[in-house]
């Protein structure tokens, strides 16, 4: 696996596990008893969180692009497999 292939694993996976955690641990402004102005929508969450969704979303497709690299490099599923496999 070259590092182009890498860095496009990661990055998908990085913009997936990100929108997986971004609903997280959210509480509105409405329920975390902010106070809302006007014209603002009640249901905008108070806090969050982005810096540590991000190192998350970092962590998770380093993971990831590791177990995919190591897949690849040792062979384990080649092309012929997956067409053994599929068809």
């Amino acid at each position: 696996m070259g590092p182009v292939s890498a860095f496009v694993i990661f990055a998908v996976t990085w913009f997936l596990a990100l929108y997986c955690l971004l609903p997280v641990r959210i509480r509105s402004q409405e329920e975390a008893g902010d106070i809302v102005p006007e014209g603002a929508m009640r249901g905008a969450p108070s806090n969050p969180n982005l810096k540590i969704k991000m190192i998350g979303a970092t962590v998770i497709s380093a993971i990831i692009t590791f177990i995919a690299w190591y897949i690849v490099t040792n062979r384990i599923v080649t092309l012929g497999t997956l067409e053994r496999i599929f068809g």
